[in-house]
């Protein structure tokens, strides 16, 4: 420390953090050096109010890069970014002054816990920024980079930042070989004064834990599920079943998740509109109070009940949309009419084009009590709206006036509106949602679409406030998850649980995303979920839904102890004939996972490329059972009259040798049968005397007698085989299918041979 300096500190004793001053020599004050010390961390400041030391105290590493000064708060204007140029000591020993060019002013409430330090901006006096950055804080530490959460870590120590106020953004990233650690606020809604932040050290391991003490220590979201806090209850990675229900399907709903012994039940879509979220009078007759009396049946057999919606959504609909706008709807911009119109005009005269040239998905602007679509704007001057829709969405065309306001509608494309943030709207939404939640006694809601409220001028507060005020309305314990996190909203949701099955095979449908997602949740210490698969029906050139796909997926939730929502409807699980079979491979698949019997080893091996059926062992033991399939099409090719038409594979079973188990499905547009199938293997012949239209299976599980399914696996008759099925030997062999000419040119067939290996014990 050089002479004429005095350092103070913020020292730990007897376990309890307080201040203390040391002083040096001389009394050149300017140029004092703040330290604070947490348990973990020391964090030293320069007298300009620059960060030079961040100090891993138990494992006495600096942190810093070297030869990087951050300043602790920046205040980021249109023109220019400014970092202090003093600090001192304010008024209270608690207090940070900073002055900054221009005569511009901060006062930083500083506080000192055992586990971690927070810093608030309580004072700014001068220009007000449009932003203020605490940070950014480089730091060594590499290896993990929770992005969203804001802690990154390595084998030994995790050092983290967490806002403590909803309008505060932060998180972390990667930067100059190692890391960086970030917080801001926007100016709105009382500006950036208020904006608070934590930063903390702990041992790597211990990460999860601090931020619960942290949330705590600070007044943070600290949702609990069934008594424990959510981030650890086994409760946030249970799977569950997306189903629409309502008075008079409930049980048979209910039904349906006890087969698979899934205690959550979640509406895909009750709502008659996005809003004022009214339940639709088909499925809930009396409103709110028919959704209460299905919960209470619900809770009766021990099932909680959620909704879906796109939150912060307002459908076109909706009575903030129809008969009459609600002047609080959320604009893009807006300006002024340049003439007078009737109420039939398609051209409207704009002053100012500059927020109507990106049109949109709606192309909806606002004139009082009416609604607008337009198709353009003009080229040149005089401005004018084009190609005009007059009283759209159920609204009443008027002539208004010259001068009168004309907005652009802020809007999705699912054309959909928005509320506006500082006039009430917003929290009108939220308030419904509260209520609907206080009154029916609903325990599961995803916030999906909610990034839309983020691009009309709030940023991420906007869906910050959104959720807070859900959050604390809400009286009971209630699950929440969104398709993305925010660094806020990581302490209220419970899960992220997207990947989305629409119109693709199982194992396609967004493989990848999902499995990436795990690491990404891995990353920033959060309950693992795989996302949305689908129950289904044939079609659209998709298969209908077999127990193989399900267990596919059941084995990568194992592998990953990460819980899937199921979507299906009454119609579909009572069409499919493998529900019965999926539904209770369901139960003793998740049964497993959440009892945690799977070893490290098994866990690693079910993240592989391989397939894999559990079988039940008695009561809490489980059989794993690899298995391989051959997935082979048979194509037929002109021949000559009468000439069978054959397929020939190359099939390699790595198990031993095994009765031969199948599912053949003649071509879904096939016109003429799939007659008396054949299949040959070793040299020995097995034929099915039957006829398989479109769509239908022969699926034969190494027994003489085989089954005939529909094309969404429901049986339809048996066939007995003119021999007994042959042996799959093991190692690679010929297979050779066919069918008889007779009936005219045979169609195109797909075969699926299923290969089982030695089962294992789970656990084991």
């Amino acid at each position: 420390m050089e002479s004429g300096s005095t350092r103070r500190e913020f020292i730990q004793a007897a376990g309890v953090v307080v201040m203390g001053v040391v002083a040096g020599s001389g009394t050149a004050k300017a140029r004092e050096e703040l330290v604070l010390a947490t348990t973990e961390l020391s964090l030293s400041l320069d007298h300009t109010g620059r960060l030079i030391s961040l100090l891993d105290r138990a494992g006495g590493r600096e942190l810093l890069p070297a030869g990087v000064t951050p300043p602790l708060l920046r205040l980021v204007f249109a023109d220019r970014q400014l970092a202090p140029v003093s600090m001192t000591r304010a008024e209270r020993e608690s207090q940070l002054a900073l002055e900054f060019e221009g005569g511009i002013s901060a006062t930083v409430v500083v506080a000192v816990q055992p586990s971690h330090l927070t810093f608030r901006l309580e004072v700014l006096e001068g220009e007000r920024p449009e932003q203020a950055h605490w940070g950014p804080f480089p730091c060594t530490t590499a290896d993990t980079i929770g992005e969203t959460v804001g802690v990154v870590r390595d084998s030994q120590i995790a050092v983290g930042i967490q806002s403590l106020g909803i309008e505060t953004i932060g998180g972390a990233r990667a930067e100059g070989g190692g890391s960086a650690l970030f917080a801001y606020a926007i100016e709105h809604d009382g500006g950036v004064v208020g904006s608070a932040i934590a930063l903390f050290a702990c041992p790597a391991t211990d990460a999860l834990a601090r931020i619960g003490e942290i949330e705590v220590a600070e007044g943070l979201p600290h949702p609990m599920l069934d008594g424990e806090w959510g981030k650890v209850s086994r409760t946030a990675k249970l799977s569950y079943l997306i189903s629409p229900f309502g008075e008079q399907t409930i049980g048979a709903v209910l039904d349906r998740a006890e087969a698979a012994g899934l205690t959550y039940v979640y509406h895909p879509g009750p709502f008659l509109n996005w809003g004022h979220f009214e339940l639709n009078q088909v499925e809930f007759p009396e409103g709110d109070a028919s959704m209460n009396r299905c919960v209470e049946t619900a809770a009766e057999r021990g099932v909680r009940l959620g909704v879906h919606t796109l939150t912060g959504f307002i459908t076109t609909n909706d009575p903030y949309v129809s008969p009459v706008p609600d002047s609080r709807l959320a604009r893009w911009g807006s300006s002024t009419l340049t003439a007078a119109i009737d109420a039939v005009a398609t051209e409207l005269p704009i002053a100012d084009p500059a927020s109507f040239r990106e049109r949109g998905t709606l192309g909806a602007a606002i004139i009082g009590p009416e609604l607008v679509q337009y198709g353009s704007v003009s080229d040149t001057e005089p401005w004018r709206l084009l190609d005009c829709a007059r009283g759209a969405f159920g609204t009443m065309a008027a002539a208004h006036e010259a001068g009168a306001d004309i907005g652009h509608l802020a809007d999705h494309a699912y054309r959909t509106l928005y509320p506006g943030i500082d006039n009430g709207l917003m929290d009108e939404l939220t308030d419904r949602l509260v209520r609907l939640f206080n009154d029916t006694g609903l325990r599961q809601i995803s916030f999906d679409g909610l990034e839309g409220l983020s691009t009309y001028g709030y940023g991420e507060y906007a869906r910050n406030r959104f959720v807070k005020q859900c959050y604390d309305g809400w009286q009971g314990e209630v699950i929440s998850d969104a398709s993305n996190l925010l660094h806020y909203l990581w302490h209220i949701h419970t899960r992220m649980n997207w990947g989305e099955p629409w119109g693709k095979a199982t194992r396609d449908g967004m493989a990848e995303y999902r499995f990436a997602n795990q690491d990404y949740f891995e990353r920033n210490l959060w309950p693992k979920m795989l996302g949305w698969f689908q129950l289904r029906l044939a079609g659209d050139g998709v298969e209908a839904t077999s127990l193989d796909d399900i267990e596919w997926v059941l084995s990568k939730a194992a592998a990953y102890d990460a819980g899937f929502a199921l979507v299906s409807s009454l119609a579909e699980m009572d069409a499919n004939g493998q529900t019965d079979a999926i539904l209770a491979a369901v139960r003793e698949w998740e049964t497993a996972r959440l009892a945690g019997a799977f070893s490290a080893e098994q866990r690693e091996r079910l993240r592989g490329a391989g397939e894999w059926h559990l079988e039940p062992a008695g009561e809490g033991r489980w059989q794993l059972v690899p298995l391989v399939f051959a997935s082979l099409a048979h194509t037929p090719q002109a021949g000559q009259p009468g000439q069978p038409m054959e397929s020939v594979w190359d099939v390699t079973n790595p198990f031993a040798e095994q009765p031969l188990w199948f599912a053949l499905q003649a071509s879904p547009t096939a016109v003429g049968p799939l007659q008396d199938p054949s299949l040959q293997v070793a040299g020995r012949t097995v034929t099915f005397r039957c006829s398989l239209s479109a769509g239908r299976y022969l699926v034969c599980q190494g027994e003489r007698a085989a089954t005939i399914c529909d094309a969404n696996w429901k049986p339809v008759g048996t066939v007995e085989a003119d021999t007994p099925p042959p042996m799959l030997r093991s190692g690679a062999q010929k297979v050779t299918f066919s069918s008889s000419p007779m009936a005219g040119p045979s169609p195109a067939a797909k075969l699926r041979i299923r290969m089982a290996g030695e089962p294992e014990m789970v656990g084991r």
